[in-house]
């Protein structure tokens, strides 16, 4: 994790997510809720409770990139898991979202810059192996499946969703 200056004079870090970061990082996560169809409603209180979960396990990691202004616009969850039933864990990153409206922080990508640091935490933590899962909108998997590649990564699980009636 570390900051970065932009062209621009816009400076940018990366680090774990602090209890002052939480309603910043609820907002955005109703923002990203919001970019797909949902039977559901958002629930301020499931989203609450699913930060606080994540920032207390001591195997797991909520990362936020940061302005200069030291507020939230971006964030990675991940943990460690034993997904493949092996010796070995596996470092998950769960859920990652970038709010860069109108591109006010410029054009770097910051998805990948959040995805290099969370490799960096999965080899403090010893994992072997990293996994990236994410929402997607159909239709936006061709375009992950070439920017995943570009930097090693290859599709080995799919999920798939369905409402229950």
């Amino acid at each position: 994790m570390g900051t970065n200056k932009l062209m621009m004079g816009i400076t940018t870090q990366i680090r774990t997510a602090i209890a002052q970061d939480i309603p910043h990082i609820m907002s955005l996560a109703e923002i990203e809720y919001n970019c797909f169809v949902q039977q559901t409603p958002f629930s301020i209180e499931m989203c609450e409770r699913y930060i606080h979960t994540v920032m207390l396990d001591p195997d797991a990691v909520f990362m936020v990139i940061v302005d200069n202004r030291n507020i939230p616009f971006g964030y990675l969850t991940a943990g460690l898991d034993f997904v493949d039933l092996s010796t070995e864990a596996t470092a998950i990153a769960q859920h990652w979202f970038i709010h860069n409206p109108n591109q006010q922080y410029g054009r770097r990508n910051y998805g990948l810059e959040l995805i290099a640091a969370f490799e960096g935490w999965a080899k403090y933590k010893k994992a072997k192996k990293t996994m990236v899962s994410m929402r997607m909108n159909p239709g936006q998997r061709k375009s992950y499946d070439k920017t995943f590649k570009s930097i090693d990564y290859i599709p080995n699980y799919v999920s798939y969703s369905k409402e229950l009636k």
